[in-house]
């Protein structure tokens, strides 16, 4: 299965792991983002080929249907399926009889203590955050940061590219950001400036990321969900318990499991805030969307990010091609069990 936020990145990088691992991949395009997707693995089967693969090895559906998907999930020749989307996307993947890797959303929450160095962790938050406009399930959602250093962090954002919403700014954009109760798919992977043009504000051509203060969690709050655009919650908190407590409502309204972040330089704090957190991945120094995938922090690089049991998934891993194949023991008998003495024989199992 494959999301219309990354439709090209998941083709190869699930094509790689699935043929690694010594199996055929066919792909399940999102409609949105079809013609992407099956570009995308025609080009992969064309590498596979060069490389000796037989024909068909990796395949993907032309036009996709949600009957054509669901037969392909029960299919009797498929053996696992790799579910990245949305949850219902997901729990289909789970009840189709067959196993599953499933992940869940992000909606990041991304703490600056005090002791950070700001204007590194700025850069890395907005570098991180502006990737592919946002739409990276890893990407900070919120920022809390330390009501002491609020103003430079503020200050140090409007220099790197961040464009504040004043309150009449605010609720025009927080207008577009829900549809009947979901993301409005139009502004996922748009810039700022589209964004503001849907919302009927100007955004400067030079802005980077869309930024709001945000005070409240929950959808009547809609900067606090995950947005998969260049928009940020920013919230000012007073300590590291009261964004321990954020943090934990934030991932509560839609991110379990997935990922948390941190920018500090006191070890101390950075072992307080992460130890109790539900999340997968704890980044620490480095932009959520980088590090999340593997590509800047020493976890397992993947574009399929578990969320374990928290998050309504099988697995908190960073799918990699460990996942994708059995693994056979052959065990030879190396010691004998304990012989009883023939009195122990003879004593009941249960005393009273």
């Amino acid at each position: 299965m494959v999301p219309s936020t990354n439709p090209t990145s998941t083709v190869i990088f699930k094509s790689l792991i699935a043929v690694k691992a010594g199996n055929a991949i066919i792909f399940s395009p999102h409609p949105a983002a079809a013609k992407c997707t099956v570009e995308a693995a025609r080009i992969m089967q064309e590498a596979a080929e060069c490389a000796g693969a037989p024909k068909g090895l990796i395949s993907c559906i032309t036009k996709p249907t949600l009957a054509a998907t669901n037969e392909l999930m029960k299919h009797k020749l498929t053996d696992v399926i790799l579910a990245t989307g949305g949850p219902g996307l997901v729990r289909a993947a789970y009840s189709s009889g067959k196993p599953a890797y499933g992940v869940g959303p992000g909606n990041v929450p991304v703490y600056i203590h005090e002791s950070a160095n700001i204007e590194k962790a700025v850069e890395l938050i907005i570098e991180s955050k502006t990737f592919d406009y946002g739409t990276i399930c890893a990407s900070e959602q919120a920022l809390l940061v330390d009501e002491s250093i609020k103003e430079k962090v503020v200050a140090e954002m409007t220099k790197q590219g961040a464009y504040f919403l004043n309150e009449e700014e605010k609720r025009k954009v927080e207008s577009i950001i829900l549809v009947n109760g979901g993301l409005n798919a139009k502004m996922v992977g748009k810039s700022p400036q589209v964004i503001g043009e849907m919302a009927g504000i100007e955004v400067p051509s030079e802005a980077k990321v869309i930024v709001a203060e945000e005070t409240g969690v929950g959808k009547e709050y809609p900067f606090s969900i995950e947005k998969l655009s260049p928009t940020l919650a920013f919230y000012t908190v007073k300590d590291m318990q009261a964004a321990s407590e954020l943090a934990q409502k934030l991932l509560d309204a839609g991110g379990l499991g997935h990922t948390v972040g941190i920018h500090a330089e006191d070890e101390k704090v950075i072992e307080a805030y992460t130890i109790d957190k539900p999340a997968g991945r704890i980044i620490v120094n480095a932009g959520t969307t980088f590090g999340a995938i593997g590509a800047t922090v020493n976890v397992k690089p993947s574009l399929t990010l578990g969320c374990g049991a928290i998050g309504n998934n099988v697995t908190s891993d960073n799918v990699t091609v460990n996942h994708l194949f059995n693994i056979k023991r052959v065990a030879f008998g190396v010691r004998q069990m304990p012989k009883k003495e023939e009195s122990a024989q003879n004593e009941p199992a249960l005393t009273k």
